[in-house]
């Protein structure tokens, strides 16, 4: 390749580089900045001073953050695993065209093209203990006792619920990627398998769960690295309340810098729960065989 070309071929590239550092990498490199310092806007006397890992010493001792962790576990792994098995379950319904079956496809998208924060309304609305729709239900089949008590209220009841709507929200996603992979995987294996006798329930462990393992990969980390950073649906339907029993890692950085307005030690709350996303995708990847390309 002539240098003139290469020239040319930077220039093309170059404005798309000048943004993705703009708007990725320069917010990343000055929070980590300033998880080194402390800065604290209520008291702008004390300035802002270089603390080094304090921030993050500070964090793993409080026991608040251990708890908020705990919290983001248990959100994460089973909102993503009731997404998964709900997004299996369409994608193979889905996978045997019939008729309607584009309209019944963008139907069931929809939840996913609804904003988070519409998502915590419509939830709430729907978990209203006066004219909620699930309550009244519960009344009606004889669940009067578990209805009277709100629901988002009871703090043994309001993580399940805020899990609930996004699981909602987000088993769309994962049944488009599911459904896409099912309809790229090639059909002499199950031709063969046919002719070999096995049945629907073989076929599917032993060539379906195989073969879709890229997708399956695709889809956990993606659910797991967004559901990491929940806050909107969690902040509309409860604020992190009953207490703080929905509050999790990321609504506790939020919570730090715009409530305590503690700059400094929310960024590294929020770095924290960068390097836990990292964490579960390479045990996504260790536990798929991604690490060694099986």
């Amino acid at each position: 390749m002539q240098p003139k070309n290469k020239l040319n071929n930077v220039g093309y590239v170059l404005p798309t580089l000048i943004f993705i550092i703009s708007i990725f990498l320069i917010p990343i490199v000055y929070t980590v900045v300033i998880s080194f310092f402390n800065w604290n806007l209520l008291r702008p006397d004390l300035g802002i001073s270089f603390v080094g890992l304090q921030n993050y010493t500070r964090a793993f001792r409080d026991s608040f953050t251990w708890e908020t962790m705990g919290r983001t576990f248990y959100f994460v792994i089973v909102s993503v695993l009731l997404e998964l098995i709900f997004g299996f379950i369409i994608a193979l319904s889905l996978n045997t065209e019939f008729k309607g079956w584009k309209v019944v496809q963008s139907i069931i998208l929809i939840p996913f093209m609804i904003a988070p924060v519409v998502v915590g309304f419509v939830w709430k609305f729907i978990l209203n203990p006066d004219y909620g729709p699930l309550p009244q239900l519960l009344m009606n089949i004889g669940f009067g006792s578990i209805a009277e008590n709100p629901l988002l209220a009871n703090p043994n009841s309001a993580m399940f619920m805020v899990i609930l709507a996004d699981v909602w929200e987000y088993t769309p996603f994962v049944t488009l990627v599911l459904l896409a992979g099912l309809k790229a995987l090639p059909q002499e294996p199950y031709e063969a398998a046919y002719v070999d006798g096995a049945s629907a329930i073989q076929r599917f462990f032993y060539i379906t769960l195989p073969l879709l393992r890229p997708s399956i990969m695709v889809a956990i980390v993606i659910r797991t690295l967004t559901s990491l950073r929940v806050f909107d649906t969690i902040f509309i339907m409860t604020g992190g309340g009953p207490g703080s029993a929905t509050e999790t890692l990321s609504f506790y950085g939020y919570r730090t810098a715009f409530q305590s307005y503690q700059m400094g030690y929310s960024s590294a709350i929020n770095l924290i729960s960068f390097f836990l996303a990292i964490v579960f995708t390479l045990i996504y990847m260790k536990i798929l065989g991604w690490d060694n390309n099986e």
